[in-house]
């Protein structure tokens, strides 16, 4: 789980650093998580991605010229091996990600 989740966290980054928020002065990241618990007692782990200041470069009806490895692990890879809840939003005015992971107790 730590690996996939890591991989997905590293894309993100790696992608600020060459395309989005971190390769400009005006550009803001903030990143924010927290765990929660359900009240069926389940925990869930959030992770908040946001990206703003640099614009996004979007094709014809506003959607992204392409899909890169990043985007693919975090909409395919993270629900499928990980039953995590995905969602990649590209904007005009940026990008931003949230993955909700079921945390599972350690006895």
């Amino acid at each position: 789980m730590v690996q996939t989740l890591v991989l997905g966290l590293h894309e993100l980054a790696t992608n600020a650093l060459k395309y989005g928020a971190l390769s400009q002065p005006e550009g803001r990241l903030q990143a924010a998580w927290r765990l929660r618990e359900k009240p069926n007692g389940a925990r869930q782990l959030r992770i908040d991605w946001e990206e703003t200041g640099v614009p996004v470069f979007l094709g014809f009806n506003a959607r992204p010229i392409r899909r890169g490895y990043g985007r693919e692990l975090i909409e395919q890879a993270l629900p499928h091996q990980l039953g995590a809840e995905t969602s990649y939003e590209l904007q005009a005015a940026g990008l931003r990600c949230t993955i909700v992971l079921p945390v599972a107790e350690e006895r």
